[in-house]
């Protein structure tokens, strides 16, 4: 009997040990899963990484694309812009305009633009009263345009010459395409000579400073 019970004891005693190695043998297995489970969990940090350099191209490509494209402001003669001159033939007379602005030759004398920006000469017949002449003609014509208001009418001074000046506003003609107009202020000079009256025109869209071109321009005037 006592043997017997030593027997059973020591199976007893057995499957707890057997219990405890299965069990060590199950949590073996677990240990594979959770090492292989590491690369996945590091991969899409990396992803992530990539993500954030490639948010970043758009944002610096945003940035630049908002800044001001090349060139100058519509209508803006630019400080160093280069000056040319311009001889008509007939009658003969002569005038700087910029380098780049657009020649359109024309009967009476010529049109040079560039964007919202113009320089004109027209020639008329000789008037004795310069000042009459564009109070009683030139003037009235310029007030059926529409958008026109006029700012002054005076005589200014230019090099040892003085002229019948007109300051105003206008709407520039309308763009070819788009059939858009831009508000202008132009001055206007009447510069009196042997071969008619030249009327020299400088418009610029409002708000934009052309003073210094548009001064060099009317000095350059010279019946030739």
């Amino acid at each position: 009997m006592t043997a017997i019970s030593k027997r059973g004891l020591e199976r007893l005693l057995l499957i707890p040990a057997t219990v405890v190695l299965l069990a060590a043998c199950g949590r073996g297995g677990t240990v594979a899963p959770t090492t292989s489970a590491a690369p996945s969990a590091t991969a899409p940090s990396a992803s992530s990484s990539a993500g954030a350099v490639e948010t970043a191209a758009p944002s610096a490509t945003d940035s630049t694309a908002t800044e001001p494209p090349g060139g100058t402001t519509s209508g803006d003669v630019p400080d160093n812009a280069v000056f040319l001159t311009y001889h008509g033939a007939g009658p003969v007379f002569s005038i700087q305009y910029v380098e780049g602005w657009q020649v359109t030759t024309r009967a009476d004398g010529v049109v040079i633009r560039d964007k919202d920006s113009s320089e004109s000469v027209a020639i008329v017949a000789p008037q004795k009263d310069v000042a009459g002449y564009v109070s009683g003609t030139d003037l009235p014509a310029l007030k059926a345009q529409p958008g026109f208001v006029l700012i002054k009418q005076d005589s200014v001074k230019i090099g040892s010459s003085t002229y019948v000046h007109l300051s105003y506003h206008q709407l520039s003609p309308a763009d070819s395409v788009t059939g858009k107009q831009v508000p202008q202020t132009a001055d206007r000079y009447y510069v009196p000579g042997t071969y008619g009256l030249a009327i020299v025109s400088l418009a610029t869209p409002d708000g934009v400073d052309n003073v210094d071109a548009f001064r060099q321009m009317i000095t350059s005037f010279s019946w030739s």
